[in-house]
């Protein structure tokens, strides 16, 4: 998964959420960590170690 495009589809409103498997997690974190926007996304840790990720809505 190209994790870059797939936070800024969420970010454009594209999306409203982006679902994150275990598995997946640390390279999915190596991409947000350097993304400009992500102090507007709020991750959610849901049962199974599944995590959404969601804009921030104001």
């Amino acid at each position: 998964m190209d994790y870059a495009t797939e936070l800024e589809r969420l970010w454009q409103g594209e999306i409203k959420v982006l679902e994150i498997k275990p598995a997946d997690f640390m390279d999915f974190q190596a991409v947000f960590r350097d993304y400009a926007h992500r102090s507007q996304i709020k991750g959610i840790a849901n049962r199974g170690g599944i995590i959404e990720y969601r804009l921030i809505e104001e």
